[in-house]
């Protein structure tokens, strides 16, 4: 089974960068499920620095042939998240509070090809919030699902990442880490057959912060609080593509390929 991933979508830059590359991709890779980390899809609430998912950007991912979405710590961004997060293709944190909207997996189905998609948060990336992430993982695998599985772990620790795909090692065909928009170069399939790197990367604006307008953040950097009078906003400049090709035979990975490159500055 062969399974493509992109990591953090960043706006308008970043869907206009998979709606030019994707459909390249989708022909020379020849996935059997594409899954994307959409949880910077939008920008929900501009003036306090909020991201997120609208149906309408969620819907231009799908006719594109992904399968599903994941998220992370802005997932519960938006306002209307009870009708985003309802969206059957759409993942938020599994770790999460169990009262809250949506789903923290998701069971992919083609012809006779399956796969289990898992998203968690670490510590780092929802402080306040998130449970730990490797029991939550546990208490999943233990129901017996009996496919390979692909989880999102959406943190900013690099250790939180790695030690979780160490312990699930050979119980889950992939941990792909998310959330800081930087690739990272570690890239290996772990002894037991779990591929894994720590983060994935962006999909999204390079002249930027993480994909946006430095202005906003660096304020609220310095206020620790959404400045006024500003708005977060996207970078400008070329788009750089993030992501992860999967082969899997079985419930365990055969191959790993991690890609991130610059698309031409004429775009």
């Amino acid at each position: 089974m062969r399974v493509l991933f992109f990591g953090d979508i960043v706006g308008e830059p970043g869907l206009r960068a998979l709606e030019r590359e994707l459909p390249a991709l989708l022909e020379r890779l020849r996935p059997d499920f594409v899954v994307a980390n959409g949880e910077n899809l939008d920008l929900t609430l501009p003036e306090q620095g909020r991201a997120g998912m609208t149906l309408a950007s969620l819907e231009r991912l799908f006719r594109l042939g992904v399968d599903a979405v994941t998220g992370g710590n802005h997932s519960f961004d938006p306002p209307n998240l009870e009708e985003v997060l309802g969206h059957p293709q759409v993942l938020r944190p599994l770790n999460y509070s169990p009262l809250a909207p949506g789903r923290g997996s998701l069971l992919l189905e083609k012809g006779d090809k399956r796969l289990l998609v898992v998203n968690v948060a670490g510590r780092s990336a929802l402080p306040r919030a998130a449970e730990d992430p490797l029991p939550a993982l546990e208490r999943l695998l233990a129901e017996g699902e009996g496919v390979p599985v692909l989880v999102d772990f959406h943190s900013e620790s690099v250790f939180e990442k790695m030690a979780a795909a160490y312990a699930l090692d050979g119980r889950i065909a992939a941990l792909l880490g998310t959330h800081t928009h930087v690739p990272t170069a570690d890239a290996r399939i772990l002894p037991r057959g779990t591929a894994y790197v720590s983060d994935v990367g962006m999909v999204g604006a390079e002249g930027g912060l993480q994909g946006y307008d430095p202005a906003f953040l660096v304020a609220a950097f310095r206020l620790r609080l959404p400045p006024k009078g500003l708005r977060l906003a996207y970078a400008a400049g070329p788009a750089r593509v993030s992501y992860v090709f999967l082969e899997l035979e079985g419930a365990r990975a055969k191959a790993i390929v991690h890609a991130s490159f610059v698309e031409e500055a004429l775009y």
